[in-house]
């Protein structure tokens, strides 16, 4: 499997350009998760980030990526 497959099993979501991925919300909405390479962080179109900043897509996303690439290490 690679890892676009194992991203897309994981979050039942898709990879919709490179550095940005859709991913669903627990109420079958879907967010938009985006990684700015320049200022190195990641933003969503939920409701969490935008009132903390943060949010449980960021989190597992960038989580499955430090899991995937540990395994290849």
């Amino acid at each position: 499997m690679t890892l676009l497959e194992k991203i897309i099993d994981t979050f039942d979501g898709e990879i919709m350009a490179e550095n940005r991925w859709r991913v669903d919300g627990s109420n079958g909405t879907k967010y938009t998760v985006e990684w700015d390479p320049v200022h190195r962080h990641y933003s969503c179109g939920c409701k969490g980030y935008k009132f903390r900043r943060r949010c449980r897509h960021i989190t597992e996303l960038s989580n499955s990526f430090r899991e995937r690439f540990k395994a290849k290490s």
